[in-house]
């Protein structure tokens, strides 16, 4: 699966504007402080998904194997978000 380079901007773009607006809530700061505060330490993930939506794939082509097959900058890309290529 090729990923077009404006949507990797765009889901870039995406992951810093998540990861800025947890980090400056007070809400979200309060909250780790209280988990660390009680010996925890905090991780938290977020899985992204990107579908391609064709009128022209019927559901045969959906179904089949080889169009899940990504480039080395698709996986590269897809690891920077942890998201597993299993």
């Amino acid at each position: 699966m090729n990923i077009p380079e404006d949507l990797r901007h765009l889901v870039d773009q995406l992951g810093e504007a998540l990861v800025r607006a947890l980090v400056e809530d007070p809400r979200c700061h309060d909250l780790t402080q209280r988990i660390q505060a009680s010996g925890f330490d905090l991780s938290l993930s977020l899985e992204a998904v990107v579908v391609s939506h064709s009128n022209e794939a019927d559901e045969a082509d959906r179904t089949d194997r080889s169009l899940l097959a990504f480039s080395r900058d698709d996986e590269t890309l897809l690891r920077t978000f942890r998201i597993a290529l299993d």
